[in-house]
């Protein structure tokens, strides 16, 4: 297996630190739990993917993100606990854009095969994915939890859309499926699978693209074997 790369460099944009809570001030509001939150999540996420899993203390996103250690632990008990929540709330604003192309899809079932190959293979070029994914894999024997949270909340989510799918078009199509996630996996395996041997960067999207959509050709053209 190809050795994974180190990370790329990633900048993010830091949100505007919520303001520290003042004393006396009573409990905060749900809005502003959140808030502080999101803003601890988007710092540490920053300074995970620029510096690395090992080289960021709590104490540092507890200072960035301008709340005390007490509140940073109150949320996240280990540094482990904070990279989960990074790991989670990164999928869901990347599912979150993936899925503004949704409209675009229509019933049949090898344009939706080919609009989820591309909307992987897009995704495998975004250099915070790159990042991240690089990140999980240089700690996964350590942290295995980490590595499946990754794949709990990237992998599995993905294989059961396109799954669903598969599910849907059998009984629209009136042709029998064995195993829809099973096909669903060959599709997401295939495409993760190719991007991680070859270790592609940016410059390569077409060539990840042509493979995508190489292996709905053949998963198609298999559908008796579904």
């Amino acid at each position: 297996m190809t050795k994974p790369a180190s990370a790329p460099k990633v900048v993010t944009k830091i949100p505007r630190p919520a303001e520290p809570a003042k004393p006396g001030r009573g409990r905060p509001s749900a809005a502003r739990v959140q808030a502080i939150d999101r803003t601890i999540v988007a710092i540490a996420r920053r300074m995970f993917l620029d510096e690395g899993f090992d080289a960021v203390a709590m104490e540092q996103v507890a200072a960035l993100a301008q709340v005390s250690k007490g509140t940073l632990y109150a949320r996240y008990a280990s540094k482990e606990a904070l990279f989960t929540a990074v790991i989670e709330a990164s999928v869901r604003e990347w599912s979150d854009e993936a899925a503004r192309h949704d409209d675009e899809l229509t019933d049949d079932i090898e344009q939706r095969l080919r609009h989820h190959a591309r909307t992987i293979a897009n995704s495998l070029q975004q250099p915070d994915v790159l990042a991240l994914q690089r990140l999980v894999l240089s700690i996964r024997v350590r942290f295995p939890d980490i590595a499946r949270t990754m794949h709990d909340v990237g992998y599995d989510y993905i294989v059961d859309l396109i799954g669903r799918d598969i599910a849907a078009a059998s009984q629209r199509d009136a042709r029998p499926v064995r195993d829809a996630r099973g096909v669903a996996r060959l599709i997401v395996a295939g495409v993760t699978g190719f991007q991680l041997q070859e270790d592609f960067g940016t410059s390569q999207l077409t060539e990840l693209h042509q493979f995508a959509q190489r292996l709905v050709d053949v998963v198609v053209a298999g559908r008796e074997a579904w």
